[in-house]
């Protein structure tokens, strides 16, 4: 086998552990060659190498950019949208941002273009479900593939806002300990988001069983179910910190 697909965690959310495990996978003979799909990193079999991989975000890259890596150990392996940079050096390399202020202002980048996807994604939701109920109204026919763009446009606003407060964290985290902690991070995200599955589930679950529709049962259930996990990530959040 000369490729091996490995599943990207969430950069926004995992950074540092991924590029951990780049590295041990290096040191197997695994060593990254692309992202493919924008869910998984693809690896080429070769000799074991003991190189380190870093993350940076850059709009519009340009010659010099990458230049300035270069000239510091720092090789150009993936770019992402020429917005996400993925660079491998060799072991013990000077890191890329060896100061707080520097590695806020990175994270400072990514969250105003997550931010600014998010306040599209938000106007555009607006937007259509204001046509949804003309359309309801007036148009009954293209209701449903009004519907259909808001689903749509409602994962790429989540797209957006799931990171936006990944990178928050981040600062703030940076700011406060002088460095960030990924695994904090992920509990913190995971926490909420459990915790708001939980809720919805439980509150549509009532409402079912109110109307005497007893498949509420199965939603109350998975709402419990995802109280538990809340409360276990936000367990790992506070022991992490």
């Amino acid at each position: 086998m000369k490729n091996k697909y490995v599943m990207i965690n969430g950069l926004a959310f995992s950074e540092e552990s991924d590029m951990e495990k780049l590295k041990n996978y290096a040191m197997e003979g695994w060593i990254l060659e692309d992202i493919v799909g924008g869910f998984f990193y693809k690896l080429k079999k070769d000799k074991p190498q003991d190189i380190i991989y870093s993350l940076d975000y850059q709009n519009e890259a340009n010659e010099e950019y990458f230049t300035i890596f270069k000239e510091a150990g720092w090789k150009s392996v993936i770019s992402i949208g020429n917005q996400m940079h993925i660079f491998s050096a060799q072991a013990n390399t000077k890191p890329i941002y060896s100061d707080s202020k520097t590695e806020i202002d990175k994270y400072i980048r990514i969250r105003n273009s997550s931010k600014k996807g998010m306040l599209y994604s938000l106007v555009i939701a607006i937007a259509l479900i204001c046509l949804s109920v003309v359309s309801l109204i007036h148009i009954k026919p293209v209701f449903l593939i009004i519907v259909g763009l808001l689903i749509i446009d409602i994962i790429a606003f989540i797209f957006n806002f799931m990171p936006y407060l990944a990178y928050n964290d981040k600062i703030k985290q940076i700011k406060k300990y002088g460095k960030c902690k990924s695994e904090a991070i992920n509990s913190k995200s995971l926490w909420k988001i459990e915790g708001f599955l939980g809720v919805l589930f439980l509150t549509l679950g009532i409402s079912d069983l109110i109307s005497k529709k007893y498949c509420g049962i199965l939603l109350i259930i998975s709402g419990v179910i995802n109280i538990n996990l809340s409360l276990d990530h936000y367990k790992k959040y506070k022991k992490s910190l």
